[in-house]
């Protein structure tokens, strides 16, 4: 007994020390055993949570309408709908399902259980990109104001616990000019020249609504048979000045997206005419002319619609020339943006006076080697290597009129690439170098 307790008043700190260390490592198990157990019951307790249905989001949103618009003034308040639902810090899910609830160029609340209540559609993005995607509307104006006045930006927003990136439909803040914005808009809270109930994106511009869907796309390319309807229904609308445009919600957004507005910037300045030039207007008169919202054969909507052809008594029946209706008839005395192919398939008939062409607003890329099949071909009328008529006839009249290198650069480069692509085909310049 003296042995043991010997041992034990010699090696007594050694001993409390062991024992000390047992009952800390005994105490760490039973509390990870204990969080283990609460993190399960937890996650059963959200995995067994039941989801909301999509009615029940909408009367969600519809039910805090008051919250979201104290005077209750929904116009143009698609940045409003938004900043609310970001603060609700929901699901991914329920995010992605609140915001096909309202329009974000009205302000219209959207109800899910209505039939077509979205459109596939073309916006150009902040570094001048196109993206095609999805976007909830009230109305087709709406499709067509989100095409000309809005953005794309990402959004980028932690959900579930982890970061998302999304396309998002952008204006820039028109409290940065609170002054200017239009009376019939009364939802922005300004301060410091900034929409306190708004949210900006990663590039600081102001949301209004996302982009479902969206993808990045080669406007060059570019063909789907969805959003020709789209584009050929807003044609008029897009082709409209602001100071034009008559009536509707659309309208009053039109004039909030303009509020010290980036997009009043020339977006052609960059781009050059066959010449090397900065590229011209084709527009004339106030009738759609298959050019761009702004007035160019540039194609940022789309199409192939590059060749800025002069209408007159000597080519009036340019579209029954090529295969098609009659309607050119009413364009007489006025420009219009031709197709490659129908231009191609117009000189390969022999028909017009050679001196059709508006040929400084004809972009330099309707001489590049990626358009040869766009050249080659017109709603199976074409010919063989019809392109050779088209660009030849577009050079020896362009040409005549300004003796430019760059365009002679520009006529040989597709020449030369087409000779090589075509080996059995000698296509000679018509100019001498």
């Amino acid at each position: 007994m003296n042995k043991y307790l010997y041992f034990i008043l010699k090696y007594k700190y050694h001993i409390i020390i062991t024992l000390l260390l047992i009952l800390f490592v005994l105490t760490g198990i039973l509390l990870f055993l204990k969080l283990s157990k609460n993190k399960t019951k937890k996650n059963n307790t959200i995995k067994d949570k039941p989801k909301k249905t999509k009615k029940q989001l909408y009367d969600n949103l519809m039910n805090n309408f008051s919250k979201i618009f104290p005077d209750n003034n929904r116009n143009a308040g698609g940045a409003q709908f938004f900043k609310f639902i970001v603060d609700l810090n929901p699901s991914k899910q329920d995010f992605e399902l609140y915001n096909t609830f309202y329009c974000g160029v009205s302000g219209s609340p959207i109800d899910p259980d209505r039939q077509d209540i979205f459109d596939y559609t073309l916006v150009k993005d902040i570094n001048g990109k196109y993206f095609y995607g999805k976007y909830y509307r009230c109305c087709w104006p709406c499709v067509c104001d989100v095409m000309k006045y809005t953005l794309v930006d990402d959004f980028t927003i932690f959900l579930d616990d982890s970061s998302h990136t999304y396309k998002v439909l952008t204006i820039n803040d028109p409290c940065s000019n609170p002054d200017d914005i239009p009376d019939e808009v009364t939802s922005f809270d300004c301060s410091n020249k900034k929409t306190i109930n708004g949210v900006y994106s990663d590039n600081n511009r102001l949301i209004i609504a996302i982009l479902f869907d969206a993808k990045l796309i080669d406007i060059n390319s570019f063909d789907n048979d969805d959003f020709d309807k789209i584009k050929n229904i807003c044609s008029d609308r897009l082709n409209t000045s602001p100071d034009n445009l008559k009536g509707g919600m659309g309208d009053i957004f039109v004039k909030l997206s303009l509020v010290n507005n980036d997009l009043d910037n020339d977006s052609h300045n960059n781009i050059k005419n066959i010449y090397g030039d900065k590229l011209k207007k084709c527009k004339t008169g106030t009738k759609p002319g298959s050019w761009d919202s702004d007035g160019y054969c540039s194609e940022v909507d789309g199409g192939v619609h590059q060749i800025c052809f002069k209408v007159n008594d000597d080519t009036k029946t340019f579209s029954s020339d090529t295969n098609q209706s009659d309607w050119s008839l009413d364009r007489v005395g006025h420009n219009h943006c031709m197709c490659l192919g129908a231009w191609a398939l117009y000189k390969a008939n022999e028909k017009g006076n050679n001196d059709e062409l508006v040929c400084e607003s004809i972009p330099e890329y309707a001489l590049d080697h990626k358009y040869i099949d766009k050249w080659n071909n017109w709603n199976g009328y074409q010919k063989n290597h019809q392109i050779i008529n088209g660009v030849n006839s577009l050079v020896q009249q362009c040409y005549n009129k300004k003796n430019s290198e760059y365009l002679k650069n520009k006529y040989n480069k597709l020449l030369n690439h087409y000779n090589r692509k075509h080996k059995k085909i000698n296509w000679d310049s018509i100019l001498n170098n």
